[in-house]
């Protein structure tokens, strides 16, 4: 016997020229004539969890089994690795503001997307509780909870695990000169404190900050201390690809950003994003010809040279700009020491209880390998203590007696060298792409950081 579901289906999914949402709302209405039928149609499963956001209401909900049409898929993330259910098309019942609920789900692909229906059907004068409980669904789903809003591939996304490396950043990790640190706070925190003073001025309350320099001298690390540090809403933009173009992208997250406003904007590797063909959308969206109010802009880039003129050198898209030198011998002795001092506490296990002994003086250790490393990152002197590491764990592993192995100074100053030779490689290959720009008519172009806007340095003064 075919269900009155089956019939819906059939209705909808066998027509010549389908309607899919028509065609359901339409069915549903003439198996249940004297019911309010309240729909929605999304293109994510995520912005419409209807059925998480009913268990955090601890709400009871039932399947009707024999119209639930269900199949499997493998989920083999770490914290599960099992076979999940998948509802293709399927009824559950549940009782929302002292009513009882019909809700049915319905998913589908057509060109290369897949759709989710959802239909509320009650006994009611009226669709107010359809409504309320859409709205209700809609807002639980767009709250973080313990997570942050990242873009990639054309969606806004919830992240926990970014959110727990942002909880777990902290400024004393990050190896800058403290008065180039409170710059970057102050900056932030001085934003976030003037929204009376911008409105005063007739100025839409906006900023945009820069973070220049080579890969792996703190960037990232800063941004994510500042968003551990400020409770603003933080949105993390990782490309403005999407597979309906990056205009497309470029609109989705100032949309985003207004809506959250205030809120921290991150866009890492801006040099990369923004491209011949989405350039000029980019900038009328930082000039705000929709408002902007509240909307701190934070970009990072390897290869200022890539950016435009008109971004890096107009001070109403970004007024404050802080380069990341490579770390002077001062930083680099105190991220060695930093790294030396958690080396003391690890591999009492492989080395009988003793763990990892230097011979020589932690100062006087940092000193030589900052003395050693003169054009090295934070990123390369993370990988020589993480190489370090890795050997001291080799050595181990083999049951080496202790005359056959190497001290763990002579360790670390030996990975020094091999390291060496591969950042004169890289710095090869940087040399050849930072050649001088010259303009259409053959002149020389004066260098690219020479802006009129305020610029810091990583250095002291």
């Amino acid at each position: 016997m075919v269900s009155d579901f089956d019939s819906v289906l059939a209705a909808t999914f066998g027509s010549s020229l389908p309607h899919p949402q028509l065609t359901l709302i339409k069915e549903l209405k003439r198996i249940h004539p004297e019911l309010r039928v309240v729909s929605t149609t999304e293109g994510r499963d995520t912005t419409f969890p209807i059925q998480d956001y009913l268990d955090s209401q601890r709400i009871r909900t039932e399947i009707v089994q024999s119209d639930t049409h269900t199949s499997f898929e493998y989920d083999g993330s770490r914290e599960h690795q099992k076979v999940l259910p998948l509802i293709i098309a399927g009824i559950i019942t549940f009782v929302y503001a002292q009513t009882d609920i019909r809700a049915y789900k319905v998913t589908w692909k057509y060109a290369m997307c897949t759709y989710w229906f959802y239909a509320f059907v009650f006994a009611a004068c009226d669709d107010s509780i359809g409504l309320e409980l859409l709205s209700d669904v809609y807002k639980w789903a767009d709250t973080l909870k313990n997570e942050i809003w990242v873009y990639e591939e054309g969606k806004w996304e919830k992240n926990e695990d970014m959110f727990r490396a942002i909880q777990a950043a902290s400024w004393d990790d990050v190896i800058l000169h403290a008065a180039f640190k409170e710059g970057i706070r102050r900056d932030t925190e001085t934003f976030f404190n003037s929204q009376g003073i911008y409105r005063s001025l007739g100025i839409t309350w906006k900023r945009g900050i820069l973070l220049l320099g080579p890969p792996g001298n703190g960037k990232t690390e800063s941004i994510k201390a500042l968003l551990n540090e400020f409770p603003k809403a933080p949105l993390y933009v990782k490309s403005f690809t999407t597979p309906y173009g990056p205009e497309y992208g470029v609109r989705s997250i100032f949309e985003k950003a207004r809506k959250h406003a205030p809120c921290i904007l991150v866009l890492e590797d801006l040099d990369s994003m923004v491209t011949d063909d989405v350039r000029s959308y980019f900038l009328n969206e930082m000039d705000g010809l929709a408002q902007n109010e509240g909307i701190l802009t934070i970009a990072t880039s390897n290869h200022p040279e890539r950016i435009d003129d008109a971004i890096l050198n107009r001070p109403s898209r970004f007024d404050v700009k802080y380069d990341y030198a490579l770390p002077d011998a001062g930083l680099r002795s105190d991220f060695a020491m930093k790294w030396i001092r958690k080396i003391g506490g690890l591999g009492s296990v492989a080395a009988g209880g003793k763990g990892i002994t230097f011979c020589t003086a932690s100062a006087d250790l940092a000193k030589k390998v900052a003395a050693n490393t003169q054009g090295w990152s934070f990123a390369f002197l993370k990988e020589l203590f993480v190489s370090f590491l890795l050997r001291i764990a080799h050595d181990y592993s083999l049951q080496k007696i202790e005359k056959d192995m190497l001290s763990p100074d002579e360790v670390l100053i030996n990975q020094i060298e091999r390291l060496s030779a591969q950042i004169l490689e890289i710095e090869k290959d940087q040399t050849s792409e930072n050649k001088p720009r010259m303009d259409g008519s053959g002149r020389w172009l004066p260098p690219i950081f020479d802006t009129p806007s305020r610029r810091r340095s990583a250095k002291p003064f």
